[in-house]
């Protein structure tokens, strides 16, 4: 298992896919920062962030989405790579079993998630000083709780990804249905938090990213519902047990 998990970080080091997706995420990043900070406060409704700890804190739930469509194509390409080149073979054929195969992948995909929040951030924070100073109201742990939780949902999505990708095994067929499922996120979570709706579809919704990512803005000010926060840690912790037996299960029923 210990060797597993260490070939795929090395991979992972290695793959210029990774460094790519990461510069990109960075990119973005820094490109919605400068643009919040180079556009007038009146021109943003209020929206402008007043220093970049107020920037900082918003980091993530506002990049989340960005992430995710990020995160598609690297997962896609992660695992997908590996069918398409029949490197998959390769440690199955000398005994690692399919639950130490789908691990290595797992822990892969956690230092990716954990990699993506912390360029993002710091993308976010440092192109704002030119703008603004850094001011007084970050609180570390409002901070570090929606920074978490944020995590665990972009985790919990990669993991849907991957479980895509394990099941099809067709780098074309998992982009449709990834890209899909986002698409349609969008347009789910904003009528969602548009409309009233009833409490019970709320909860389902914290399935999809966009509900989910919503309350991250309140955690960050601690302003959020104690109740809606429990609601997504609950569902991305079941999403990702879930959705990793059933992809360990595909692995074992089906012929590599």
């Amino acid at each position: 298992m210990a060797n597993m998990i260490s070939a795929e970080l090395y991979k992972l080091r290695k793959s210029k896919g990774f460094w790519i997706m990461i510069a990109i995420a960075a990119g973005l990043a820094a490109f919605v920062s400068i643009a919040f900070g180079a556009i007038p406060a009146e021109d943003l409704m209020g929206m402008r962030p007043a220093s970049a700890s107020e920037m900082l804190n918003g980091a993530l739930s506002g990049n989340i989405s960005g992430i995710l469509f990020i995160l598609v194509g690297f997962t896609v390409v992660f695992i997908n790579g590996d069918f398409d080149s029949g490197t998959v073979r390769n440690p199955l054929a000398i005994g690692v079993t399919r639950c130490a195969y789908y691990t290595a992948k797992f822990v892969a995909i956690l230092v990716t998630c954990a990699a993506f929040i912390v360029v993002t951030m710091l993308a976010t924070v440092l192109p704002y000083f030119i703008f603004e100073p850094w001011g007084d109201a970050f609180n570390l742990l409002n901070f570090l709780s929606s920074t978490g939780v944020g995590y665990l949902i972009l985790v919990a999505q990669a993991t849907l990804f991957m479980t895509v990708a394990l099941v099809t095994r067709k780098l074309g067929a998992t982009l449709g249905i990834v890209l899909g499922y986002l698409v349609l996120d969008m347009i789910i979570g904003a009528f969602i938090l548009m409309m009233e709706t009833s409490s019970l579809v709320r909860t389902l919704a914290n399935i999809l990213p966009t509900p989910a990512a919503y309350y991250l803005a309140y955690l960050s000010i601690g302003e959020a519902n104690f109740g809606n926060v429990m609601m997504v840690i609950v569902i991305s912790v079941a999403m990702i047990g879930v959705l990793s037996l059933v992809a360990v299960g595909s692995l074992v029923k089906k012929d590599i």
